[in-house]
């Protein structure tokens, strides 16, 4: 194998959770805890108005946070605590892809800081990836993989090999993850990977993923804490984490496998640009709807082959008609309008 055919797609940051130290004031912790009672009351979301954004108070804690506004662009958890971080921010893949994680960072500090002043963020995990095309793995391979971590895991999807994972999350240190992400994506939806990969990549062949997962107790070890610190040294920690904590290696008659040659793939897994980009946010929320809706249509067409063969519609003149006239009436007799229905869906899948 040659090392230009092993062919880097995308590479960057995937994921970008981030907690926020500041005093909150008692009039905002006070705003949410009335919002979060009616949420609970009502057993749903309740809009809640934060920085000139309408997001949803959910009727239920994020981990540690008792409040947990949901908006298109991100999570966000706020705590009355003194003992840890008064905000949790989660970013949405979409967004972080969609407007770049540079953008991303300045629009939640912005966002912070206009409703609770002076905000010091930092990063507790960071996830880095490169997508490459030309380099396939199956469960055979674990064994030529030499790591400081001794946990290995394979996943399976309708019993074919889709991936293996080194290291435990639980550790809260590193994990790393190599699987099919061509099998992930048209599962999950997330169509936008295509728009990131561009023109180089070849609609028959797999997407092999090279993803490592770092908790804040890493970082510390890098001596990085904030967003700009993180960032500023993602090329140091993909160095090391395909240099020093994980390699993929040939099988030689030498014992110990740290010795054994560097596989030609992995050379490219350590040559990864770790450039990321963005594709804009219009285009990245709409190839995510694009995604969601192409796994949506098999089961939808059946629903309405049904709907026409109960109705004695012959074709789509005659389906639509029937169509609205039932909805109408499920609508008069349930009490929920079909608009009311819809920008539900909407909040459940996070469109903007």
């Amino acid at each position: 194998m040659q090392l230009d055919s092993v062919v880097e797609l995308a590479s960057g940051v995937d994921a970008l959770y981030l907690s926020g130290r500041c005093a909150l004031s008692t009039d905002l912790l006070a705003q949410l805890d009335a919002v979060r009672l009616i949420a609970d009351q009502q057993e749903s979301s309740v809009d809640f108005n934060f920085g000139g954004l309408v997001m949803q108070m959910q009727p239920r804690k994020w981990g540690l946070y008792r409040y947990c506004l949901d908006h298109p662009y991100a999570r966000f958890g706020f705590t009355p605590k003194s003992k840890i971080p008064a905000i949790r921010v989660q970013p949405r893949a979409e967004f972080l892809h969609g407007h770049g994680v540079e953008n991303v960072v300045e629009w939640t500090r912005a966002l912070l800081e206009s409703e609770c002043g002076a905000v010091l963020l930092a990063v507790s995990r960071i996830d880095l990836f490169a997508d490459f095309q030309g380099w396939n793995v199956n469960g055979d391979d674990r064994r030529e993989f030499v790591c400081r971590a001794d946990s290995r895991n394979l996943f399976e999807n309708s019993e074919e090999f889709n991936g293996l994972k080194i290291g435990k999350r639980e550790s809260g240190t590193i994990s790393a993850r190599l699987y099919d992400k061509t099998i992930e994506s048209a599962k999950s939806g997330t169509a936008y990977w295509k728009e990131l990969w561009g023109e180089e990549f070849d609609p028959e062949l797999s997407v092999l993923r090279v993803e490592f997962e770092l908790h804040r107790e890493v970082l510390r070890q890098f001596g990085v804490s904030t967003p700009d610190e993180v960032l500023g040294v993602t090329g140091a920690m993909w160095h090391y984490l395909t240099y020093e904590w994980l390699t993929h290696r040939v099988p030689s008659n030498d014992e110990t496998r740290s010795r054994w040659p560097l596989s030609i793939p992995w050379q490219a897994v350590q040559r990864a640009r770790i450039a990321g980009g963005s594709i804009g946010i219009e285009r990245a929320y709409g190839a995510k709807q694009a995604g969601v809706l192409a796994n949506l249509m098999p089961s939808l067409v059946g629903q309405l082959a049904n709907f026409g063969a109960l109705t004695n519609s012959v074709s789509t003149l005659d389906l639509i008609p029937n169509l609205e006239r039932h909805l109408y009436l499920f609508s008069r007799a349930s009490g929920q309008s079909m608009p009311s229905r819809i920008a539900e869906k909407r909040k459940k899948h996070a469109l903007p």
